[in-house]
């Protein structure tokens, strides 16, 4: 039957218009791309050296950057005692004090009383760049809660997590349980190492800039000062100020020739060029990352902690490092906005503990000025700095007064162990004496203590309370400091202006570990354009739980 031709018509319009293409939609919106983060910390950063110094820092450096483009929280409180550098890594990383973590300190005694790395593992080997090793190497075993790396890794299998550090204690908690890397300097070998916790191998990237030949050609030159005006307008001290430490012949006094130092390789790590090595191998870590996956790449920058310890926070050591890493960090996020764009990376910066000065700086009124001004006029200091002069406490000393006084309560044998900052460690034959015997060595202990004019406090580790009161007492935060099934006897905590030695020029240099202000006050800066507000001083004071906070909200967890 022929069409009719208004049917036909019809039929040819709808063919023509079902072969229209289809109406143009609009495409979704492009992933996301996977986060890039730095967490960054400064080791023995100080809140009140951060006050007072970064705004005279230039402001073509990498802090005025950060001030511009981020938030400056200026008073970010830790909520324990013992302020060292391990407890204040693994309270970033954990956002839990070390009653918590079971960080107590840096170091414990070993078997013989010799004082080890807190994260020492005997059953973990040494690797380096030619695979495992028969040296004991260090984990994180000793950790009994999570960190911000474990979280990520929970999370997205697939991310790329690398800690590095000149310090294991630095590296390990930043990197967590299962990192892609995890690298610090190890002295003795003159290169960077991981250990069989972490992997069985080291990662091609290591060998650029990781290696024996590209650190010695770090030191290559001395240490000279970057600009010596600037040094000379701020520093209040002499640059051959007395107190002041020599590592092993390498000198009080600019310049710091590493040819002179009896171990070149330990010298590196008290002078700019450590943080150096540190951040060349992040460059390499960065341009070997895959865009795709997320990234936490977990800094720590330990030559601040060494310079102060040797030098002291008033030398003109310290005011040159500040400088250096200001210009280093200015050419790394220079490197970041090339890889990432500059708004294709996050960074947490902070650090882990404070300082005081060195006690022999105490007679230099411009070197002390919150003893001339705030106290002369009735106030306090807001950050709890002495105007005393107490002085260093000896460990080993300390140890041998301790064996002595057990000695004469219980006779001939060995009773004290050892004493690594700030506690004190009983022998098994003493922790095995009778309940009554036992207590009557733990009274004279902590009664010899309580004669060395340096200690404040002695506390029984076994009296610690089931849980701890709220605020900031001193009684709060060494509750805090102390966990259960610590191994030790006692805590000793040193009066404000009084530490113990770090041991690295004995009776010289300076230290820190005290529950007060100065000690546990630090800085953090936060950068995350678009989502952290750009120029914002915040000043209330902060918990440290803040760090891991943000970096958790900047990766997406």
């Amino acid at each position: 039957m022929a069409m009719r031709p208004l049917a036909f018509a019809v039929g040819i319009l709808a063919l023509g218009c079902s072969s229209r293409a289809p109406a143009p939609t609009t495409p979704p919106p492009s992933p996301r791309p996977a986060p890039l983060v730095v967490t960054l910390v400064v080791d023995q950063f100080a809140a009140w050296i951060a006050e007072d110094r970064l705004p005279m820092l230039p402001e073509d450096g990498g802090f005025a950057r950060l001030r511009r483009e981020g938030t400056w929280y200026r008073h970010v409180r830790y909520g324990h005692a013992a302020t060292d550098t391990a407890p204040g890594h693994s309270s970033l990383y954990t956002g839990q004090p070390p009653r918590e973590s079971g960080i107590l300190a840096n170091e414990v005694p070993d078997a013989r009383g010799e004082r080890v790395s807190i994260l020492r593992d005997e059953s973990a080997r040494v690797v380096t760049s030619e695979g495992a090793t028969d040296a004991v190497g260090s984990s994180i075993a000793r950790l009994r809660v999570d960190t911000l790396a474990d979280a990520l890794r929970a999370r997205s299998p697939g991310a790329v997590i690398v800690s590095i550090s000149l310090k294991d204690r630095g590296a390990i908690f930043g990197g967590g349980r299962h990192p892609t890397a995890t690298l610090w300097f190890d002295p003795s070998r003159d290169a960077f190492v991981t250990s069989t916790a972490f992997g069985q191998t080291l990662p091609s990237w290591v060998n650029r800039a990781g290696t024996p030949a590209a650190l010695q050609a770090l030191r290559a030159t001395p240490w000279t000062l970057s600009d010596e005006p600037w040094v000379r307008a701020h520093a209040a001290t002499p640059d051959d100020q007395p107190g002041e430490g020599d590592l092993g012949g390498w000198g009080r006094t600019f310049p710091h020739d590493f040819t002179r130092a009896r171990r070149p390789a330990g010298a590196m790590r008290a002078s700019p060029m450590g943080d150096t090595a540190v951040l060349r191998l992040a460059e390499d870590a960065l341009s070997a990352r895959d865009p795709r996956a997320p990234m936490l790449l977990a800094l720590s920058l330990s030559s601040n902690d060494y310079i102060g310890h040797l030098f002291g926070p008033d030398s003109w050591e310290a005011w040159d490092q500040l400088r250096r890493l200001d210009a280093s960090l200015a050419i790394f996020f220079s490197r970041l906005d090339a890889l990432a764009g500059r708004d294709g990376w996050t960074l947490v910066l902070s650090a882990d503990h404070g300082i005081t000065s060195l006690p022999e700086v105490a007679s230099i009124p411009a070197a002390r000025p919150w003893c001339d001004g705030p106290r002369q006029r009735g106030g306090s200091d807001p950050y709890e700095r002495p105007c005393g002069a107490l002085g260093r406490i000896d460990p080993d000393h300390v140890a041998t007064v301790l064996q002595a006084a057990a000695v004469r309560l219980l006779g001939e044998g060995r009773w004290v162990l050892g004493v690594a900052d700030p506690y004190v460690y009983l022998t098994p034959e003493a922790e095995a004496l009778p309940g009554p015997r036992r207590e009557l060595l733990q009274l004279a202990l902590t009664a010899t203590l309580r004669q060395f004019p340096e200690i404040e406090r002695v506390i029984d580790t076994r009296t610690v309370a089931a849980s701890c009161a709220e605020g900031e007492s001193v009684e709060a935060l060494l509750c805090r400091a102390i966990p259960e099934r610590n191994g030790a006897a006692l805590y000793a905590q040193a009066r404000a202006g009084a530490f113990f030695d770090s041991g690295y020029d004995l009776g010289r240099g300076t230290s820190h570990g005290s529950p007060y202000l100065f000690d546990r006050t630090v800085p953090m800066l936060v950068r995350a354009p678009g989502r952290e507000p750009a120029g914002r001083v915040v000043d209330e004071p902060t918990s440290y739980t803040e760090f891991r906070r943000q970096a958790e909200r900047l990766l997406g967890l």
